[in-house]
């Protein structure tokens, strides 16, 4: 299968075309635009239907062909298993004339046996027929097993496509990282060091997925070195990914890892996410100046010693049908991904990316590491790393936070290192508007998506500068932020979200009276399953501090699982797409699962002295290259743009259905405080 969709993909070029363009070399855009009044510059479908005749009686199956046909077809576009037919009279008169010259075509490439022992024959006599293809790709045994041998082969065509004009090579995972530098002088130092020494004797690297199970704070990162390092020592293993749900995380990991390994080996690490995609030296020598927007192969397709991207990275090059997104997945063989806080993954689709995590680890010897302080019921199975039961409850103990529940008073929250986190962003205006107005003297700051990422990162750095204050936020630092507050206050919330923010509390043990508070809800629509947020109101009752919290966990998921018809639905309907190997309703369910886009509007907000720079930069598009390079700039309106007013924005851009606020009204648009939350009140 891989090597005929490699040797045949591109045949479909001896479209007239093609070979128009190919052989000229001084009026190649004239003579393109003339040959295309009559035919259609495409190669993928002809190649297509080609192969289908060429493989005819090859001793192949039909079920390999139609896998070899699907990948040829989809190899510029999307894999898909329903092809169809094709019609148009340009789209005739190309395939009729490609059938005229591939009897010249068969006699040059006689010398050749690959191509020579093909069905030529078949392929010169039924060429001719209108093209439709019977592709039925839904009639497997092994559903799974077919699915991922797909992708993987669609995998290896494009890396082998798209790579052909750059040096290839093989990684093999061998640097060395020196983590002695991240053990800190801590009142948890012990508790940390004994945590990482029983991970790193009972890890079994033989073992194909394995759990660690530990709360926020206890020293994970440095035991996820620690186990790099070894995979160091092991020819066999290529490369090392982590994933993480956030970039705020990934961020933090990027900073440990460059204070553990010498420069000279950053090169080898790479960084990608929709903002960036380079080598960590690349980013550290940048900064956060102007970012190349360069297509490199080698960054695209994974094939770096250790690479450093989002969850989200990750399930777009399992389920995607995108080429882009596809090409990358043949780089996880003999590989090891290490997945942080797995548990934001949708229990829907979990227990599906569980069975492909084994099937993967069998045919492309990746091994996994899933690593969260609370694990699904649906992932529950896998073996953990064995931990002392002693040690986690000394560190739970350490840590501890008084917890109550009780309305929010504005009036009476401290004024200290405090959180106050709501489920909306209209609720967190409300709340900022309150606070702000009841303590007018004091330090009051306020985030979400509405403040662009270039400031929220700013807000973040500088907290730990500031003696006292209140920071009112979103969901936007409930995880990832390397932040010890003395007082959060939580809107009710499901218990995952709970213990994310628990972990911004009390993170070294020196403040015994670090407490969380969790406030009702309003009963307005909150952005949480209804079933996880009901089972946890009834579970935290009578909680008085975070230690009965992780008792209640394992029972809660078990429960959630049981109830949740509406998860083991979904997830059978997951299961039945793949079984039918309907590639584009996979990733729609996944992509509405995990991806689902905010309905909000995303603004640039440039500083005012590159607001010319930034429009010529956007007048191309939004590309992801261009949104690697702004990304930065990036806010979402809280609202519809119509009840902002389209008077503000730029008219030329936004034509183009990208907002960037004239210069004269960067102001008005953009509050320094409130950013783009500001508008919520028009709503």
């Amino acid at each position: 299968m891989a090597f005929y969709s490699g040797l045949l993909h591109d045949i479909g070029k001896i479209n007239p075309v093609y070979q128009e363009i190919f052989y000229e070399t001084k009026n190649r855009k004239q003579v393109e635009e003339k040959i295309l009044e009559k035919y259609v510059k495409e190669h993928s479908r002809f190649s297509a239907w080609t192969v289908d005749k060429l493989l005819e009686k090859r001793g192949l199956d039909h079920s390999t062909i139609d896998k070899i046909t699907v990948l040829i077809y989809g190899h510029h576009s999307t894999i898909r298993g329903n092809l169809g037919s094709v019609e148009g009279n340009k789209f005739t008169a190309t395939k009729d004339t490609i059938s005229q010259v591939l009897p010249e075509f068969r006699s040059q490439a006689s010398n050749c046996s690959k191509f020579s022992e093909l069905n030529w024959d078949s392929c010169l006599e039924e060429f001719q027929y209108p093209v439709d293809f019977q592709v039925n790709l839904s009639e497997f045994k092994n559903s799974l097993d077919d699915y991922l041998e797909i992708s993987c082969a669609f995998s290896c065509l494009l890396q082998a496509d798209r790579g052909s004009f750059d040096k290839w090579y093989i990684p093999n995972f061998d640097l060395k990282l020196q983590t002695q530098s991240l053990i800190s002088d801590s009142p948890l130092g012990k508790i940390r060091t004994d945590f990482q020494k029983q991970v790193m004797d009972n890890f079994d690297e033989a073992q194909g997925i394995s759990i660690i199970n530990a709360p926020t704070g206890i020293g994970k990162t440095k035991v996820f070195l620690d186990i790099i390092n070894q995979y160091s020592e092991n020819k066999d293993v290529e490369r090392i990914f982590y994933f993480s749900p956030l970039l705020a995380l990934t961020e933090d990991f990027e900073s440990k890892i460059a204070s553990v390994i010498s420069k000279n080996q950053q090169e080898d690490i790479l960084i990608y996410n929709h903002l960036y995609s380079g080598s960590l030296q690349d980013k550290r020598e940048e900064g956060e100046t102007r970012i190349s927007n360069q297509w490199i192969f080698e960054n695209e397709s994974f094939n770096k010693k250790f690479v450093i991207t989002t969850t989200q990275r990750l399930l777009m090059t399992i389920y995607s049908n995108k080429s882009r997104d596809k090409m990358k997945m043949a780089s996880f063989r003999n590989s090891v991904l290490i997945i942080d806080e797995v548990q934001t993954i949708p229990k829907s689709i979990l227990s599906n990316l569980k069975d492909i995590f084994k099937k993967m680890n069998q045919y492309m010897r990746t091994k996994f590491i899933l690593v969260s302080a609370t694990i699904p019921h649906e992932i529950s199975d896998i073996k953990r790393v064995e931990l002392s039961l002693e040690t986690l409850k000394d560190y739970l103990s350490q840590t501890k936070k008084q917890i109550s529940l009780q309305p929010l008073d504005v009036k009476t929250i401290p004024i200290k290192k405090t959180l106050v986190m709501a489920n909306t962003r209209k609720k967190a205006v409300q709340l900022y508007s309150e606070i702000k107005q009841e303590y007018q003297d004091k330090k009051i700051i306020y985030i979400s998506t509405g403040i662009r990422k270039k400031d929220r990162i700013r807000i973040i750095q500088d907290l730990p500068k500031i003696y006292e204050y209140v920071l009112v936020a979103t969901q936007v630092v409930e995880a990832g932020v390397d932040i010890d507050f003395s007082h959060v206050f939580r809107e009710q919330t499901p218990l995952d979200n709970l213990i994310q923010v628990m972990g911004r509390l009390n993170r070294e043990g020196k403040n015994p009276e670090a407490k969380l508070v969790i406030y009702p809800t309003d009963g307005n629509p909150i952005p949480y399953s209804p079933l996880e947020f009901q089972v946890t109101q009834e579970k935290i009752l009578g909680i008085t501090n975070s230690m009965q919290i992780y008792d209640i966990l394992d029972q809660y998921y078990s429960e959630i699982s049981e109830r949740n018809t509406s998860n083991s639905e979904a997830a059978e309907k997951l299961e039945r797409l793949i079984a039918r190997m309907d590639f584009d309703g996979v990733w729609e369910f996944v992509r509405n699962k995990v991806f689902q886009e905010d309905s909000r509007d995303t603004v640039f907000i440039p500083d005012i002295e590159y607001w010319d720079e930034v429009k010529n930069g956007l007048l191309c598009g939004v590309t992801r290259e261009s949104f690697k390079e702004f990304g930065n700039l990036t806010a979402s309106l809280p609202i519809s743009l119509d009840k902002v007013g389209a008077e503000f924005f730029d008219e030329e851009l936004i034509e183009k259905n990208i907002l960037l606020p004239k210069k004269e009204h960067l102001e008005i648009i953009y509050d320094k405080d409130m950013g783009l939350d500001k508008w919520i009140t028009k709503e």
